[in-house]
C-alpha cells in the first residue's frame, strides 16, 4: 500500500515488491486490504509526502554512513581501493560550509527568504517534467527550463 499512496500503479508496485498479480488477487480476498486499497486516493493525498520524506531520510543515512567509512578508511591511511578513492574525492566537495548552509536550510524546511523548494516542487507536480540536482534545473511540461536560484518564481 505504500508505493500506491506514493504513486505507483498496482504493476509497478508488485514489481519493486518481487511479486505476482497473483499475489495481489489473493490480498484482495480480505476484506481489510480491499477497503484499504479503495481508500488509497484518499491515502495518498495525505500521506505520499511523508513516505518520500522517510524513504529520503532513510537513504540520506545510508549515504552518510558510506561517507563516514570512506573518510575513516582514508583517515587511518588504509588503502583504498579506485572505486572508494574516486568517491573520496567527489565527497570532498559535499562537505563544505555552503552545502551545510543548504543542508540546514532543508532541514529546517525554509530558505533565507522562508521559501520551501521541497514544498514548492510538491505543489507543482503537474507542471514539472524533470528535476535535476546534478545541474540544478528545472524542466517543466512546456519545455522551458529554469537555473536554480534562491528561489522559485511562483508562476
Amino acid at each position: 500500500m505504500g508505493y500506491l499512496a506514493c504513486g505507483f500503479d498496482s504493476d509497478e508496485a508488485l514489481y519493486v515488491l518481487g511479486r505476482k498479480v497473483e499475489w495481489l488477487e489473493e490480498q484482495r480476498q480480505d476484506e481489510i486490504f480491499s477497503a484499504i486499497e479503495l481508500k488509497v486516493p484518499e491515502i495518498r493525498k495525505e500521506l505520499s509526502k511523508e513516505y518520500i520524506e522517510l524513504d529520503f531520510f532513510r537513504n540520506f543515512r545510508l549515504v552518510l554512513e558510506k561517507d563516514f567509512r570512506i573518510l575513516d578508511k582514508s583517515v587511518r591511511e588504509e588503502a583504498l581501493g579506485k572505486q572508494d578513492h574516486e568517491y573520496l574525492l567527489k565527497l570532498r566537495s559535499a562537505y563544505s560550509p555552503q552545502q551545510l548552509a543548504v543542508l540546514e536550510q532543508v532541514m529546517k524546511g525554509t530558505g533565507s527568504d522562508n521559501f520551501n523548494f521541497a514544498r514548492w516542487v510538491s505543489d507543482n507536480q503537474a507542471k514539472i517534467r524533470e528535476v535535476s540536482r546534478t545541474t540544478d534545473k528545472i524542466t517543466f511540461n512546456d519545455g522551458q527550463s529554469k537555473e536554480s536560484t534562491s528561489h522559485i518564481e511562483q508562476g
